[in-house]
């Protein structure tokens, strides 16, 4: 499916206060030491990835995307794709589902003629249960407690769920020989997830859950260009020094101008000035297999300490310490903030606005050296099904998911992502457009729980930025750095990870805030090692020495 200012996952996530997780977002920090909320595959030889399969009668890009995770360009969708599902993978049955959202819920059935189509093309009774995402901390381990769990589970990457290998074991489905290697050929769509995304459904060493594929990129530097070209400032620092000088060019107390704003409980500043500083992706595996964590890396307090000086010398805004996204936002439409820190297609103002003048700043190294760039999990959820040794249940699961799967340009794309002609879209110089009442009958959620690439399609969107996301990505990919723990399994995570981490926000917090010196981190870091970081070390080399 295509990113589009309906569908992306920074506006889901917008329309919570991304997209998203969205976009958000959800920090990282918040979510897990390994770089995803979902715990990964534990100690236990992993089956074989799925076989990867280029989409059949895939439409030619504008700009081609790469391995690497650069996205294809298009100017519109198709309005004629083949169809790549022979028949409806249902059987008339109910089909439940537990999905995260983030907007207010879609209309009721009777009201919702996109999800009377859906039901039609599937041959199915879709039931979905729909959990804001506000309430998902909460409400998923409910469910669990009181083996309340819908057949059909959808967890998203970002939320801490604990136990999750162990849950899988107890109450999902192997799906590993349906899926691993040439096996998941059954299931062509399915084959056409790429094997970045793949990583995120081992559990336990076994392939348990087929992924909703997300672009590798993390958070990313947008600037308003009119602000900093009004200001004289170099859109495109390669250095610190030269970042520290747009910021003070760029900000003006008097006129309420300000280089900076963070958002509450948001951590993607530091992190991008991590990233500057060439702080690993939260840890590094060591040449005898040992790991250490980013915390204990030299460069990790100079950096917290680098956005400590910005804040102390006036460049953030200076309600920072509360702002909302939707505040952030509107203060940066409005050139009161000159760069905003935020995940993939920022909050809309790639699409709705196209009076909003921005650009993205590419990754640079504080000196001017070689830049890094943290790569992400490579899948926004994953999704499982109730165990079952049903053949048939599992093979209706797999199918189903295949159609979700369906790739940009394909009939049921064009479906899942624009629903029914006249109420949920009209054309426009040859191209789909969705209305209101197609963008409310979508928060259903259902298109979101499986999926292979995604694409940069957005034809109503402010003219040149699918270009200039494609020409960001095209220098970001190749600095793409890996976390070496994202796909193993640590029980000492699973248990304390999210308090070991509030632990470590909190401190960064007060330090970046000028609440505390930034001398304060040595402590921190060492509790974070007595409390169970130390632990989760040696774990994830256990781990990675039988994977």
């Amino acid at each position: 499916m295509p990113i589009n200012p309906q569908l992306s996952r920074r506006t889901l996530f917008k329309g919570a206060a991304f997209t998203a997780l969205s976009a958000t977002s959800l920090s990282a920090l918040t979510a897990c030491s390994n770089g995803t909320g979902v715990s990964a595959a534990p100690a236990g030889k992993a089956v074989p990835i799925p076989t990867y399969v280029e989409p059949a009668n895939k439409p030619k890009p504008l700009l081609p995307g790469t391995a690497q995770g650069v996205m294809d360009v298009y100017a519109s969708f198709p309005l004629n794709g083949a169809r790549t599902v022979k028949q409806a993978p249902g059987d008339g049955k109910e089909f439940e589902f537990l999905v995260m959202t983030y907007g207010q819920p879609a209309p009721s059935l009777g009201e919702n003629v996109y999800w009377q189509l859906l039901n039609k093309e599937l041959d199915l009774q879709l039931k979905p249960l729909r959990v804001p995402y506000a309430d998902f901390g909460t409400k998923f381990p409910a469910l669990v407690a009181g083996n309340d769990l819908p057949e059909v589970v959808s967890v998203p990457m970002g939320m801490n769920v604990s136990r999750l290998p162990q849950l899988a074991q107890a109450q999902f489905t192997d799906l590993s020989e349906y899926l691993s290697g040439d096996a998941v050929k059954k299931y062509p769509n399915l084959a056409g997830i790429q094997e970045a995304s793949w990583l995120n459904g081992y559990l336990n060493g076994r392939l348990y859950a087929v992924p909703k594929s997300d672009p590798p990129f993390t958070s990313q530097l947008f600037a308003k260009i009119d602000v900093l070209q009004k200001a004289g400032a170099n859109p495109e620092p390669k250095t610190l020094a030269e970042f520290k000088e747009m910021a003070k060019a760029v900000t003006d107390h008097k006129a309420g101008v300000y280089a900076f704003c963070g958002v509450v409980n948001d951590m993607q500043t530091v992190e991008n000035m991590m990233m500057i500083f060439g702080v690993p992706n939260r840890w590094t595996q060591k040449g005898d297999g040992s790991f250490v964590s980013h915390f204990e890396h030299e460069q990790f307090i100079p950096a917290v300490s680098a956005v400590a000086d910005l804040k102390k010398a006036g460049y953030f805004h200076p309600d920072t310490a509360t702002m909302s996204e939707v505040q952030r936002g509107a203060l940066f439409r409005a050139g009161k903030i000159a760069v905003m820190v935020d995940g993939n297609r920022s909050v809309g103002i790639t699409f709705d606005d196209h009076d909003v003048k921005f650009s993205m700043i590419p990754p640079f190294e504080k000196d001017g050296g070689k830049a890094t760039y943290w790569q992400g999990t490579g899948a926004y959820a994953i999704t499982m099904l109730k165990k079952t040794s049903d053949k048939k249940r599992i093979d209706r699961f797999l199918s189903v998911l295949d159609y979700l799967a369906s790739p940009f340009g394909s009939q049921e794309s064009f479906v899942l992502s624009y629903g029914v002609k006249g109420s949920d879209y009209t054309v426009k110089d040859k191209a789909p457009v969705l209305s209101k009442q197609g963008q409310r009958e979508q928060d259903l959620g259902f298109a979101y729980i499986a999926g292979g690439p995604q694409v940069l399609c957005d034809p109503q969107g402010a003219p040149g930025v699918d270009a200039m996301y494609h020409a960001w990505q095209s220098k970001a990919a190749p600095l793409l750095l890996p976390n070496p723990a994202a796909h193993l399994y640590s029980a000492t995570y699973d248990t304390k990870g999210a308090s070991l981490e509030q632990q470590m926000k909190d401190a960064i917090t007060a330090v970046t805030l000028g609440r505390s010196p930034a001398s304060s981190l040595k402590d921190a870091v060492r509790t974070w090692k007595q409390n169970g970081g130390d632990r989760m070390a040696k774990e994830y080399a256990e781990s990675a020495q039988k994977a």
